[in-house]
Order: structure tokens, then sequence, then C-alpha cells
């Protein structure tokens, strides 16, 4: 009797995972964008950045989306930042930039760095970092929406973190 039970849960948990993703690869397949036949032209557009993030300078902002996951979980495209400016960003999202053109002095975590053309960065969601663009920069990025265990795992993680930097400098 123990065994039928637990056959039969078994099929069941299997025939539930077979259904959920048969689900979601419908789901995917009808979102996702056709494939390219020709080449197509995205000119950035107007990209508006929350003004109390400018730290310095009088930025010019555009971008635009190059792709979009069917979810909205992944997002692509290219950005550009006409400077001398200083500003705070705040990341919403995991994205990982690689410059095309220009450069940035990053703050980031604790550290300063320099991205140049062909340099790739990765920024995680619920960060902050301040970018300094010394006249221009025009970037490619990829935003990744991590799940909800993946942004409670990493907020704990800079808990502890910041606790034990607290307690050894306490100790020193």
């Amino acid at each position: 009797m123990k065994r039928r039970t637990l056959v039969a849960g078994a099929g069941g948990a299997a025939m539930t995972v077979a259904v959920l993703g048969a689900y979601e690869s419908v789901r995917y397949l009808m979102g996702s964008p056709q494939p390219s036949t020709r080449a197509v032209q995205k000119p950035l557009g107007e990209f508006d950045v929350d003004p109390r993030w400018i730290l310095a300078g009088d930025p010019v902002f555009s971008g635009t989306e190059l792709a979009r996951s069917p979810d909205g979980s992944s997002v692509s495209g290219l950005w550009a930042c006409e400077g001398p400016t200083t500003f705070e960003w705040h990341f919403g999202s995991d994205e990982t930039v690689h410059l095309l053109e220009g450069r940035v002095d990053v703050e980031y975590m604790g550290r300063r760095f320099s991205i140049a053309p062909g340099g790739t960065a990765t920024f995680h969601a619920g960060t902050k970092a301040i970018w300094h663009v010394p006249t221009r920069a025009k970037k490619a990025y990829t935003l990744h929406r991590p799940n909800l265990l993946v942004r409670a795992w990493r907020r704990v993680n800079r808990l502890w973190q910041g606790e034990a930097h607290h307690a050894g400098g306490a100790s020193a």
C-alpha cells in the first residue's frame, strides 16, 4: 500500500512539473518576438533620470530598449550620457554593462574603478553606485530581475557582511 501511494505521489508530482513546464514554454513562445529578417534602426531617445540622482553637472541622458524577454525579467538596450557629470545610479535590477564609447569612473560597494571602451561590469539589484562621466559615455546593457529568494539572500548577506565588517573594525 505504501509503495502504491509513493508511486502515485511521484507520478502526480512528475505530471505537475510537466504541465507547468509546458505552460511556461507556450507562454514563452507566444510572447517571443519573431526572428529578424532585416536590421532595424532603434535610435536613442530621451531617457528620464530622477533629478535627485544628479550630484554635479547638467547631463543629457538617452537610451533605447533593444529586446525584452516574454516574461519581462530580462531587458537589453543602449544608453548614453553627455557630461561632464556625476550622478548616483540606483539599480532596480541586476545590470551588466559593456562600455562602447567614452569613460566612466565608478564608486561601487566601497571600491573605485574605471570602465573604458570594451570594459564590462555587473551591478546587483538593490545597490547604488556613483558614476562620474568626464565627457561622454555610451553603453550596451542587460537588465535581469532576480527572483525573490535571490534578492532576500543578497540582502541578508549584505547585512551579515556589514555586521562582520563593523565587528572587525570595533576590535581593531
